[in-house]
């Protein structure tokens, strides 16, 4: 699940809508609408219809897909050959929700827009005397200004969870932290550090994982060193003191106690079984 300070979102999407004169919205990770401000009207004219309001959206899950995917924004042309840029909000390599900002041309010739709803009356059977009129009024922005938007709305999705409007709760954080875990295992970890690197109390720390993986962050710091420990005695010629060096157990007699109660093995009755059976 996901977590916000909705108030400031409305803000930072009204506040986007006034400089920019262009429709934003705040969608999570599982692409449902946060904070949004008014679509275009020449967007709201046409979304009338049912059949180019399900294309539209077809659009933008498209965007909302290839963001995913690139990890930063994309800029893409709608069915209607409008301009819009979708853009992930990221925490790390998790995906915490999505902002998208359109609809805009990068084109003063109205010519092509007036063509696509000249073909989408004749294929949907609608008036298109409205959106026509509103196309006039539809945001230009050239090359630079799209560039300059682009670099604009991704320093609004890092602003987002930097300063934790988004973020995590829940069994996500958990499985966030843990993934912090098993990248740092060779650094000093404990709940203190913990706390500090995601702003929890101790006991916010333990009941989020306690409800995740039904125990606490040290058993869990423990598991994930004694897991990495197996995987470099089982695919690597490292000596049992690198081994615990790199796991976070630097004594390397202690390294072992440790690691025999968790597996019920030494360290070089674990290698020496590898070995075994491969030969």
């Amino acid at each position: 699940m996901m977590s916000h300070r909705n108030e400031e979102l409305w803000e930072l999407v009204r506040d986007f809508r006034t400089v920019s004169k262009v429709t934003v919205a705040i969608y999570d990770a599982e692409r449902s609408i946060v904070a949004t401000s008014d679509h275009i009207p020449f967007c709201s004219e046409i979304r009338k219809n049912p059949d180019i309001n399900s294309r539209c959206r077809s659009c933008d899950l498209m965007g909302f897909s290839k963001c995913a995917d690139i990890k930063k924004a994309y800029l893409y042309r709608c069915h209607m050959g409008l301009m819009e840029i979708s853009a992930p909000i990221m925490y790390g390599d998790t995906l915490l929700g999505y902002m998208i900002f359109g609809q805009f041309t990068d084109s003063p010739d109205r010519s092509v827009i007036r063509s696509k709803l000249l073909s989408a009356s004749k294929a949907y059977g609608f008036d298109i005397s409205a959106p026509l009129r509103e196309s006039d009024d539809i945001m230009y922005f050239d090359s630079d200004s799209i560039e300059a938007l682009t670099r604009l709305i991704e320093m609004c999705t890092n602003y987002i969870w930097l300063n934790n409007i988004i973020g995590l709760n829940g069994s996500n954080l958990a499985h966030e932290i843990r993934l912090y875990i098993t990248a740092h295992l060779s650094e000093e970890l404990s709940v203190d550090s913990l706390c500090l690197q995601y702003s929890l109390s101790p006991t916010a720390l333990y009941q989020i994982f306690k409800k995740a993986f039904g125990t606490g962050v040290v058993h869990i710091i423990r598991e994930e060193r004694i897991r990495r420990a197996k995987e470099l005695l089982e695919n690597s010629e490292l000596s049992v003191g690198e081994i615990a060096y790199r796991v976070g157990i630097p004594d390397a007699n202690y390294f072992t106690r440790v690691f025999r109660q968790h597996t019920g093995m030494t360290p070089r009755e674990v290698r020496s079984s590898k070995a075994l059976a491969l030969g």
